[in-house]
């Protein structure tokens, strides 16, 4: 942990270790999240209400914090915190601070101008704590400020999204490893882990997670009716499809008891799992809102749209998709967006789900080293409309 972050924990805005201290015991299996008409309220009982997709627009607070926060240094004293990064999950630690997840993270500083140094220093992952707005407040990295290194220890991992699951954040850790192709698309996945960590951001346990079928989990998690629900990516040749997992509460690192959804019903055999939905990006978002489950995703092959289409179970199916939003960065030279579709349910406003989509260059660090804003989250508001 950074010398940042303990300063942090030692602050008076409500650190993890303290909300975890403080945390309210795991909810038990069967036990229903109170009912809500916002974003990220799960129901399972009740009436389901009709949802209305009204448009996107930008959310130039979130996309604007982030991009003065790795101007600025990345709330270090050295300037060498984040300074831009792909990735952007947030999950909601108790007492209601965001912790945001990243992957490949460049670290400052940034020239004036808002270009690269020639050789920045780069960490596979990361973390940036935010209050209880979310807006960032700090980089959180393994290493110190002066020798700062992944959050997730020495494999290349890429945060898939977390959880606090029995007190501890949990995070899905995605394993790279090179391949022939050619650069800068020359990695490729090979296993998936759930690393737990200590209330330092230490690694506590990592947990091996099934990898049958080729089906990447933990691409998005939501918990509803005493389960964490557990999405899946699995990649075929030019499409990408959806797949779904549950725990129980409580027990999402005992993989062993993990259930599986066939197509009809729960099975403890991995293999089992069942394609829910094609087309989907290498991540997308299920959120519950007002008793149904919206997705929010981009196309397999990195097309320029966000699409939202809705669902009244976790499982599907979903209606047709709706395009809400073209990314405009998609036309500009050699960048390519949106990719990376993530919900934040917890910064969202009433009447709108807040996503987030990610940035970045065919050419790769050169086409980036230009301009920090070229590997930095934007932010959206997908507009909602339904009957409370």
């Amino acid at each position: 942990m950074t010398t940042s972050a303990r300063a942090l924990l030692a602050a008076p805005v409500l650190p993890l270790a303290l909300l975890v201290a403080a945390s309210p015991p795991a909810m038990a299996a069967g036990d229903d999240v109170p009912v809500a008409g916002g974003p990220g309220a799960c129901q399972t009982t009740g009436k389901t209400r009709p949802i209305k997709v009204t448009g996107a627009t930008p959310n130039v607070t979130f996309t604007e914090a982030f991009r003065q926060f790795g101007n600025s240094g990345g709330g270090w004293d050295n300037q060498h915190g984040w300074a831009a990064a792909d990735g952007t999950y947030s999950t909601e630690l108790p007492g209601h601070q965001v912790v945001w997840l990243f992957n490949d993270t460049f670290l400052g500083p940034v020239n004036e101008d808002e270009s690269f140094p020639e050789s920045p220093r780069m960490v596979n992952n990361s973390a940036v704590l935010g209050g209880r707005d979310g807006l960032p407040d700090t980089t959180v990295t393994g290493g110190t400020q002066d020798d700062p290194k992944s959050l997730a220890g020495e494999k290349w991992y890429w945060n898939g999204d977390g959880i606090v699951d029995r007190g501890k954040l949990q995070v899905f850790e995605f394993e790279q490893a090179t391949t022939d192709d050619p650069p800068p698309w020359n990695f490729g996945w090979v296993a998936t882990d759930l690393v737990t960590f200590s209330k330092d951001f230490t690694v506590e346990k990592v947990t091996p997670v099934p990898t049958d079928g080729g089906v990447q989990w933990g691409v998005e998690l939501l918990r509803c009716g005493g389960y964490i629900y557990i999405y899946g990516v699995e990649s075929v040749w030019l499409d990408k499809h959806m797949h779904l997992a549950r725990a129980r509460v409580g027990r999402l690192t005992d993989v062993a008891s993990w259930e599986f959804y066939d197509g009809d019903g729960w099975s403890s055999d991995p293999a089992s799992s069942a394609r829910l939905a094609r087309n989907v990006g290498a991540s997308y978002s299920v959120t519950p809102v007002a008793g149904r489950y919206v997705l929010t995703t981009s196309d397999a092959l990195l097309g320029d749209t966000v699409y939202v289409s809705i669902a009244d179970s976790p499982v599907g199916p979903f209606d047709e998709r709706i395009p809400v939003y073209v990314a405009p960065e998609a036309s500009t030279g050699d960048l390519y967006a949106p990719y990376n579709i993530a919900a934040h349910p917890s910064i969202s406003r009433p009447g709108s789900l807040t996503i987030s989509y990610n940035v970045n260059s065919s050419k790769g660090f050169d086409g980036i080293r230009p301009n920090a804003n070229n590997n930095r989250p934007r932010f959206l508001d997908i507009h909602l409309d339904w009957d409370e």
